[in-house]
């Protein structure tokens, strides 16, 4: 008998026992560890389809990997926010970027020789 099934013989000897299910649950903290409890208490109510106790633990393994699933996703950063006076400032930059292209493009067209004032 390996670890494993000691502890769930455990767990199986104090069935109505909180403290038992809790025990057994802190040393399945993984995700991997929860899919093995998870498959021990859905097995359990494969036998006794109306076992409470084997019901309310199975719900609680599935909300703890939940948890633990959605703590391990990356997080991005939000986009950085569009204020108007932002907005405002991009928009009076374009117009300076493009009067100033505007402007040398007269310049060099005047410059040009044969080009008439």
């Amino acid at each position: 008998m390996d670890r494993e099934d000691e502890a769930w013989a455990a767990v199986a000897a104090r069935w109505r026992d909180d403290d038992a299910h809790r025990a057994y649950l802190a040393e399945h903290a993984s995700l991997d560890g929860l899919a093995e409890a998870g498959r021990r208490y859905r097995g359990a109510l494969d036998r006794d389809p109306a076992d409470e106790v084997a019901a309310r633990w199975r719900d609680e393994v599935v909300r703890r990997a939940t948890v633990l699933a959605l703590a391990q996703l990356p997080r991005t950063r939000p986009p950085p926010e569009r204020t108007p006076l932002r907005r405002a400032l991009v928009a009076l930059l374009v117009a300076v970027v493009l009067s100033a292209l505007g402007y040398a493009a007269v310049r060099f067209y005047a410059l040009r020789p044969g080009a008439t004032p």
